[in-house]
């Protein structure tokens, strides 16, 4: 059996800062639904992507925050959803624009979270903190084979 990328790769979804969807694809759509069970109606989107709203809506709140005071650095969330065995892990990047939060947007890759024990570390299952610190193409990693003398 030939799978496409959409049902075995990440679970796409778009945010605009009024938490309207912009884009979803299949795999997202498929993984929030084993969540909610609810998408046999006419507000489907919106009952599926229900899950996703007090993680955007935290994620635009830093976002607005950081354009405050002038912070255009993407950033980086991550959290797990769900109950067992249907958790899902949620790595949202906060994408600020220069014009202003409306033009700014946040995606979110899904996937199933299968939890690996390590031995002697705890986790929690969800940050209560966005990481300011870890932004996305800040760092760079060093050249190799590049000496200076």
């Amino acid at each position: 059996m030939n799978q496409t990328p959409e049902t075995t790769g990440p679970g796409i979804v778009v945010l605009s800062p009024s938490l309207h969807v912009l884009h979803m694809n299949r795999r997202a759509m498929a993984l929030l639904n084993q969540l909610t069970h609810t998408a046999q109606n006419i507000e489907a989107e919106l009952a599926i992507a229900a899950p996703l709203h007090q993680h955007g809506q935290d994620m635009f709140e830093t976002m607005q925050a950081r354009l405050g005071s002038n912070n255009w650095e993407q950033f980086q969330h991550t959290c797990v959803i769900g109950d067992a065995p249907h958790k899902i892990l949620l790595n949202g990047f906060g994408l600020p624009d220069r014009r202003g939060l409306l033009h700014s947007r946040v995606v979110l890759l899904l996937a199933p979270h299968i939890p690996v024990p390590m031995p002697g570390i705890s986790r929690t299952e969800c940050s209560t903190e966005l990481s300011e610190h870890s932004h996305v193409g800040a760092e760079r990693p060093p050249a190799v084979g590049l000496h200076h003398a």
